[in-house]
């Protein structure tokens, strides 16, 4: 059998979050916000929040001139060129692939919008893309995995998934019968849900399991 592999995009294989901070440290410095308004912005990232809220909340505080929906506009006209691949990721796939493994990639989102932050060649290390919100439907969503195995003709069934999110990766793979690593980004396990087969804190400690896995165990 044909050993196979799904990716995660954001906050797996590249620094979403990243660039969010980068795209809020270019503001702090077009608007000249000074230390104390780039570290309002970063408190204000990490408030269990909509995004609409974010954005008026940053708005009423500085007396932007635009609307809350502008500034949200011009953030995702930036953002996706301030995310960077992390370190060692093209390469690792290049090597999973001389090594056997079909590899694709399912990020929810539109093409339009992921494509950006697909730097260093990144598409060209995948049999398979697919941009889940493209095909109206995303992960977690058994669906969005089936149109990736389609496509690959790879079964599903024995493959594995890398992922940052317990509930679209991982809950939503092992729905499936594939195996999955998650990658926790430091985060610790939860004690309940669909826990993953293996745990990583970078995606890069991903690859030598993958890579040990025996031929016909995916």
């Amino acid at each position: 059998m044909k050993k196979f592999v799904i990716f995660d995009l954001d906050d797996t294989l590249v620094d979403s979050v990243g660039g969010i901070d980068r795209w809020f440290v270019e503001l702090a410095e077009q608007r000249e916000l000074g230390p104390e308004g780039l570290a309002f912005l970063r408190d204000e990232q990490q408030r269990p929040v909509s995004p609409e809220v974010t954005f008026r909340t940053i708005v009423d505080r500085f007396g932007f001139a635009e609307a809350p929906s502008e500034l949200r506009r011009l953030f995702w006209q930036r953002w996706p060129h301030l995310v960077l691949t992390f370190d060692g990721v093209p390469h690792n796939l290049r090597r999973l692939r001389e090594h056997g493994w079909r590899t694709a990639l399912l990020t929810n989102g539109r093409e339009d919008q992921q494509r950006p932050k697909m730097r260093d060649n990144l598409g060209d290390c995948f049999d398979v893309l697919c941009f889940a919100h493209d095909e109206e439907v995303s992960k977690p969503d058994p669906e969005s995995f089936r149109i990736v195995e389609r496509r690959a003709a790879t079964a599903l069934e024995g493959a594995w998934m890398v992922g940052d999110s317990l509930e679209d990766d991982i809950a939503g793979a092992a729905a499936l019968g594939m195996r999955t690593i998650w990658v926790s980004g430091g985060k610790e396990l939860p004690t309940h849900g669909v826990l993953p087969d293996e745990v990583v804190k970078t995606v890069n400690e991903a690859f030598p399991i993958l890579l040990s896995q025996p031929l016909g165990a995916a």
